[in-house]
C-alpha cells in the first residue's frame, strides 16, 4: 500500500547551507512531520549536495534532491512537478520554523472545509516595525511597500500582513506560502521573474486571490533572516527591481488613471528614497536601467 502523502515542503536554495541547514532542523522538529522535502539547488558548489547526501537517510521524512541552473521561479515550478503532496509548502532555505507551523496550517485547510481556500501564509516573528517617521511618510506618500491589510496597491507595490488576527487576504509573502496542489494546474510562478525574481511571490499569489481566497494564518510562526540580496549589488537589485515592478503592474493591474498615476509615484519615490535618503547613487543608476530596458507583460501568464 502506497504511503499517502499530504505535506510536500519545496526550498529552493542557491549556496546557502547553513541556512539551509537550520531550516531543516526546524522541520525535523515539527508538531506534525513533512511527508517529504524537496530541495531544488542552483548553488555553483558541492556543499548543499553533500550536506543533503550525508543527512537524506537519517531525516524523519524523505528527502529529495535536484541542481538545477539559477532561477527562483524555474526552480519553484521544478518543485511543483517533482512533488506529490495534496499541499505544498514554499519555504525560503533562510527561515526558521516553530514547531506548530506546518500543524497550524492543515488545521486551516481542515476547517475551511468546502470553503476551499486557494493558499495561506503565516506570521514572521521577528519583523521590526520601528521605522521612522520619514520612512513611513515616504511609504504612504508614494504608495511604497509597507505593512497592512496583505493587498496591493494602486501602484502595484504590496502591503503585506503580518498583525495577530487571522484574516482573509490577496497577497503571500514568498518566505513562506502555501498551495493546494489543485492551483497549479492553473497558475505557475512566472520564469519571465528571470534572477532573483523580485515579487514572484505577490505576482503568483495575487492572481490564484482573483479565484480562490488566500489566508494569512498567525498561529503558522516562523522567523526570517532574509539573505537573498547579498549576492547583488544595489545597482542590480534596483534595475530588477523597477523591471519585474513596471511588468507585473501592466501584467496584472487596471490600466486606469488612478492605477497608472499611483503606479509612476512609486517609482519617483523610489528613485527619491535611493538618492535623497539612502545616498545610493548605484540604486538610482539601477532604477534609470531597468526604466530603459523593460520586460513586456504577458497577461495569459
Amino acid at each position: 500500500m502506497k504511503k499517502r502523502i499530504d505535506i510536500s515542503v519545496i526550498v529552493c536554495t542557491r549556496n546557502r547551507k547553513d541556512d539551509l541547514m537550520k531550516l531543516v532542523k526546524s522541520l525535523c522538529v515539527q508538531s506534525r512531520m513533512p511527508d517529504e522535502l524537496i530541495i531544488v539547488d542552483a548553488s555553483d558548489n558541492d556543499d548543499t549536495k553533500e550536506f543533503i547526501g550525508e543527512r537524506r537517510n537519517h531525516l524523519p521524512f524523505d528527502c529529495a534532491y535536484t541542481h538545477t541552473a539559477s532561477g527562483l521561479t524555474r526552480q519553484r515550478n521544478m518543485g511543483i512537478g517533482s512533488s506529490r503532496g495534496r499541499y505544498l509548502f514554499f519555504f525560503d532555505d533562510d527561515v526558521i520554523l516553530e514547531t506548530e507551523y506546518l500543524r497550524a496550517v492543515c488545521d486551516t485547510f481542515s476547517k475551511h472545509g468546502e470553503d476551499q481556500l486557494g493558499g495561506i501564509t503565516g506570521k514572521i516573528t521577528n519583523i521590526s516595525q520601528d521605522s521612522s517617521l520619514r520612512d513611513r511618510a515616504f511609504k504612504c506618500i508614494f504608495f511604497l511597500s509597507d505593512f497592512g491589510k496583505g493587498r496591493v496597491k494602486l501602484s502595484g507595490f504590496p502591503s503585506l500582513r503580518i498583525g495577530d488576527e487571522p484574516s482573509y487576504v490577496e497577497i503571500l509573502s514568498g518566505c513562506n506560502m502555501v498551495y493546494p496542489r489543485e492551483v497549479f494546474s492553473q497558475f505557475l510562478f512566472d520564469e519571465r521573474l528571470a534572477g532573483y525574481a523580485y515579487m514572484e511571490d505577490i505576482d503568483l499569489s495575487f492572481r490564484i486571490s482573483r479565484r480562490y481566497p488566500l489566508y494569512y494564518q498567525p498561529k503558522a510562526r516562523l522567523e526570517h533572516y532574509p539573505s537573498g540580496y547579498r549576492t547583488y549589488g544595489s545597482m542590480e537589485l534596483r534595475r530588477m527591481m523597477i523591471q519585474n515592478h513596471r511588468y507585473l503592474f501592466k501584467k496584472n493591474q487596471p490600466q486606469d488613471l488612478p492605477h497608472v498615476l499611483s503606479h509612476w509615484i512609486s517609482i519617483l519615490g523610489v528613485f527619491l528614497y535611493n538618492v535623497l535618503i539612502q545616498r545610493d547613487f548605484m540604486a538610482a543608476m539601477g532604477i534609470i536601467e531597468g526604466l530603459r530596458e523593460p520586460l513586456h507583460a504577458e497577461k495569459n501568464l
